[in-house]
């Protein structure tokens, strides 16, 4: 039997299940939130929280009309948007549970009685804290963003379903337990490509990370946290329909390009870029959802959850890379070591 670098499969499972043992809590909380009225569903966060977040804001506007708002946390605090109010939900995400500017947007929602809920992987640390309706979970995996979705996904699918927007909530649901074990077939179908790809990529002195639609965010999560934070890589992150307004006249013949096909509406703007790229470059590396993690998440369902099979891909080219660049994830020279 294959073994996996930081994987195992049993213990992946296990650890997944437990974010769909919040749904109660979550659906408790959005009942009490929803008693008090909702006028706007605003989603805050910074660096890799805000880029996570960014499917969710697809995700939901796509059913619902009421207001949907993706805010920079160190932006909210400075109250650019005069639309969050008290009859606001913001929702806040820390893995750490101390991420300054989150920790502030929190504390600012606090003073301005603003309803919270979010996020954060531990115990005793200030989000969860300052949170009016915290959730602590970390099941996920180091390497990618996948818990991240699953937990994003069951606050805002169940915000959705309250305001009468998702009457497919229930099926949606069954849909997004399912998705740990799709990810985790695909981590496993993927892993030897990604070794492979993984030290093709690794000496190249730059790279275009294209996304649209709900891989946007991923893209620009991968070229952000993984790439530029935790291996100092030099990289660009482009969306899709914009790659044709500036960025394609740096692309050349030896320029490393990967793209993100999803499955949802915008998945003809990531095939333009594909068709372009393919004509002017031989380093163009396509990644399609529609090639992983078949049969469980209802096919209705797998453009919406396309962002959970796309970091399953990610987080084992991000495991490889690791090996293949001998440059730790955890070095870094500035964030969090000094005070800026």
């Amino acid at each position: 039997m294959k073994t996996y670098k930081n994987y195992e499969r049993e213990d992946y499972l296990k650890n997944m299940a437990t974010i769909m043992d919040l749904r109660p809590q979550v659906e408790k909380y959005i009942d009490e939130i929803f008693e008090n009225g909702v006028e706007n569903l605003v989603l805050a966060g910074v660096g890799g929280t805000i880029s996570i977040m960014m499917p969710l804001e697809k995700f939901a506007k796509k059913y619902t009309t009421m207001p949907v708002y993706l805010e920079n946390a160190a932006e909210l605090v400075l109250g650019t948007n005069k639309a969050v109010t008290e009859k606001s939900l913001v929702v806040l995400y820390s893995e750490s549970g101390t991420t300054k500017e989150t920790v502030a947007a929190a504390k600012y929602c606090n003073e301005k009685g603003i309803p919270t809920i979010g996020v954060s992987c531990f115990e005793g640390k200030p989000l969860g804290e300052l949170l009016k309706y915290p959730i602590i979970n970390e099941a996920g995996d180091f390497y990618s963003c996948d818990g991240d979705y699953m937990r994003l996904y069951m606050i805002v699918s169940a915000f959705l379903a309250k305001n009468g927007d998702f009457p497919e909530y229930e099926e949606f649901m069954e849909s997004l337990a399912k998705l740990p074990e799709a990810m985790a077939n695909t981590k496993e179908q993927v892993d030897d490509e990604m070794k492979a790809y993984a030290n093709q990529m690794k000496d190249e002195p730059y790279h275009m990370i294209v996304g649209s639609g709900n891989l946007w965010g991923p893209a620009y999560c991968f070229a952000m946290c993984y790439l530029e934070e935790m291996q100092w890589i030099h990289t660009k992150s482009i969306e899709a329909p914009e790659f044709f307004h500036g960025t394609l006249e740096l692309l050349e013949e030896d320029t490393s390009i990967m793209i993100f096909k999803g499955e949802d509406e915008t998945r003809v703007l990531a095939e333009r870029v594909e068709a372009f790229a393919a004509k002017i470059s031989k380093k163009v590396k396509v990644i399609d959802t529609k090639d992983y993690g078949k049969g469980l998440v209802a096919d209705k369902f797998r453009g919406d959850l396309a962002p959970g099979i796309l970091e399953a891909v990610l987080g084992r080219l991000t495991a490889h890379l690791e090996d293949a660049t001998g440059h730790s994830l955890e070095i870094r020279r500035y964030y969090r070591v000094m005070d800026y």
